[in-house]
């Protein structure tokens, strides 16, 4: 009753990663904030401009996600050609 399939712990460790880039976004939109009230860019001579234009320029919360789900489809792909290998010796 106690124990976890190889599936429910993958699963539950994806969630937990979720979460972790959803605890990181948060921090990094409250450093942005803080760091957007601040931070200046030289344009011109005398002229200054945000350094980050936007948010997602500072944090691609997407590409953030991407990495979560690609680790468990790299998984699969590491093991996919020792069937051809193995394949490839018994004939």
């Amino acid at each position: 009753m106690d124990r976890l399939t190889i599936p429910e712990y993958e699963l539950m460790m994806e969630a937990y990663q979720l979460k972790m880039v959803d605890d990181n976004y948060h921090v990094h939109w409250q450093a942005f904030l803080n760091f957007a009230a601040q931070a200046k860019k030289k344009v011109g001579k005398h002229k200054q401009k945000p350094a980050f234009s936007s948010f997602d320029k500072f944090f691609d919360y997407e590409s953030e996600l991407k990495k979560v789900k690609g680790k468990k489809a790299q998984k699969k792909e590491r093991f996919s050609g020792i069937g051809k290998l193995l394949r490839k010796e018994g004939a």
